[in-house]
């Protein structure tokens, strides 16, 4: 049904005006041709898909956008969970000492074995409290570089590189 005829249906517009309407219309189609009123069609539809594909951009950009931040949020609870488990510094006979950043020198009593590794670069160092705490754990190298990339304000000491900045 044509905007003509609504329009006649709900009364708002006269037989009188619905008949001069359209014999404007075929007037106006006479006098374009058909060539002319197909180029506008075109043109029309054309407008259309140019609107369509916008749409859909916007569209893709925000279902990016939203995976993007879902992502962001699984890999911060990742990383709290790995921090979590990172491993307890043992009683040892040990005394490995490290400088913090807010210029300390802290120290964990740490097994043999877990000094060397410490020393070699296969454990790192991480704050498991507040900043400002001397509440550390280890963490091995891998997980200490996923740490890095999403909270690496927590890594205290790791072999030169992990930490990007």
């Amino acid at each position: 049904m044509s905007l003509r005829d609504q329009l006649k249906k709900a009364n708002l517009l006269s037989e009188k005006d619905s008949k001069r309407l359209a014999h404007e219309a075929r007037v106006e189609r006479k006098e374009k041709g058909r060539e002319v009123l197909e180029q506008e069609a075109a043109q029309r539809q054309q407008q259309i898909e140019a609107m369509t594909a916008q749409d859909r951009e916007r569209t893709r950009l925000e279902q990016e956008k939203a995976e993007q931040a879902k992502k962001q949020r699984e890999e911060f609870a990742a990383v709290a969970v790995l921090l979590a488990d990172a491993k307890k510094p043992g009683p040892g006979a040990v005394k490995f000492y490290f400088a913090a950043e807010d210029g300390t020198l802290p120290w964990l009593e740490l097994a043999p074995r877990e000094a060397q590794e410490v020393r070699a670069g296969q454990l790192c160092v991480v704050r498991s409290g507040k900043p400002g705490t001397h509440t550390y754990r280890l963490l091995g190298l891998d997980a200490t570089k996923r740490v890095a990339r999403v909270r690496p304000e927590v890594v205290v000491l790791a072999p030169r590189g992990v930490v990007a900045g």
